[in-house]
């Protein structure tokens, strides 16, 4: 009885766990962005290029650049399934910068199914009683929504 007991105690257990994984978990670190290119050019907020902060991206990866300095990231991690396996639209979920437990923000290309529009949104930092946001962090999602540039 006790053993059986422990074993429906178990099953809850790994059903939370299964039921609580987050999206990123599926997650897959790219080497470069070769097969996104529908997303590459450069993003400014509301296609403004004559604003900051900016996000350019090509086949090396993904090159921020906020009040003059810029930051490159050539290994980020995109989201396969962040909308259930069988999306099938055009968002496409990347996390550029990695946390010890998570990721600090994410960046959905495509958002909303308006192509050239990118959004940039607290993940696991930024959130109420969470870590706060770093300064780069911060000026990417304050700069957010983004469109592509002409």
């Amino acid at each position: 009885m006790a053993s059986r007991r422990l074993s429906c105690v178990l099953v809850a257990l790994l059903s939370i766990a299964a039921i609580s994984l987050s999206p990123a978990a599926h997650a897959v670190e790219l080497q470069n962005l070769e097969g996104l290119e529908g997303i590459f050019g450069r993003y400014a907020p509301g296609g403004d290029c004559k604003r900051q902060p900016q996000v350019l991206v090509d086949v090396t990866g993904l090159t921020f650049e906020v009040g003059g300095k810029q930051e490159k990231v050539t290994n980020p991690e995109q989201a396969l399934e962040f909308a259930g396996p069988d999306y099938q639209g055009p968002d496409i979920w990347i996390f550029p910068f990695r946390l010890k437990d998570g990721y600090a923000i994410l960046m959905t290309f495509n958002d909303g199914g308006r192509k050239g529009a990118l959004t940039i949104a607290p993940q696991d930092e930024g959130y109420p009683g969470g870590p706060k946001l770093s300064p780069l962090n911060q000026a990417l999602v304050s700069g957010s929504p983004y469109r592509r540039c002409k």
